[in-house]
């Protein structure tokens, strides 16, 4: 049963993140499939560091789906090859090799298909770490694979649904991402290794943005000691790197 992992956290979920994560999870199904070698362009907002909260940088990106090569601009001249450009608490940004979450994108397939296998598998990977530390652990890396790729919608629609599976999830009906946008969060607080929170859009159910939120009390206070997070702006399949999407109208849930 989803939320019966047992997980540190609580006695299983409440209804509301399972309808939350079902919802996702379906949406996700609808998604596209995108082939490893896709480019995806995504602008997105940083939180490095509580005292950037008031002022968030941001920043664009390119990216193959399986991030393996990516792409930005550097003085007016696009870079191009299998670097990445992290934003740190100072704003400044150095180009360094690109780093993979531990679950590779070629073994995303044969990730377990029940929501309580694959979390299990994800509160040991890469290492094996006291229990206390599993729903944490579990729930980072999510995040971690919503940031890094753009997945087949099989295996969105188990991330998602594996949320729902790790005991402390509650629903966050009024998530506030760091770029001040609303959406609906997954929160995972009170647990060893501070609080977390993955964000959906409310429309679309596509990952919005990730926040570590340190200790802070009400779990959901990104200026709290140790707090970053990341929103995602726009993110879009295009051609090739350097290439921009149309412009859009703002998003209704700002």
């Amino acid at each position: 049963m989803p939320g019966s992992s047992g997980f540190p956290g609580g006695e299983g979920q409440s209804p509301a993140v399972e309808v939350l994560a079902s919802r996702a999870a379906a949406a996700a199904l609808s998604g596209p499939q995108v082939s490893p070698g896709q480019w995806v362009y995504r602008s997105y907002a940083v939180v490095a560091a509580p005292d950037n909260a008031s002022s968030p940088v941001i920043a664009e990106r390119w990216a193959t789906a399986d991030n393996s090569t990516a792409a930005a601009y550097q003085d007016g001249q696009l870079e191009v090859g299998p670097w990445m450009w992290p934003v740190d608490p100072q704003g400044n940004v150095r180009r360094r090799p690109i780093m993979q979450p531990a679950v590779s994108y070629s073994s995303l397939n044969s990730l377990p298909g029940t929501p309580d296998a694959l979390v299990a598998l994800l509160a040991e990977t890469p290492v094996t770490r006291a229990k206390q530390w599993h729903a944490g652990h579990a729930f980072e890396l999510i995040a971690e694979l919503f940031e890094t790729y753009v997945m087949p919608p099989e295996i969105t629609a188990q991330l998602y649904r594996a949320l729902a599976a790790i005991s402390g999830v509650t629903a966050d009906l009024h998530a506030v991402d760091v770029a001040g946008h609303r959406g609906t969060g997954f929160l995972l607080a009170g647990t060893v290794g501070g609080n977390q929170e993955i964000i959906a859009d409310s429309g679309s159910w596509h990952f919005q943005g990730y926040q570590f939120l340190g200790d802070g009390r009400d779990g959901r206070d990104v200026r709290a000691p140790g707090a970053w997070g990341m929103a995602v702006l726009r993110q879009a399949l295009v051609p090739a790197p350097g290439t921009r999407p149309p412009e859009q109208p703002a998003p209704s849930n700002v």
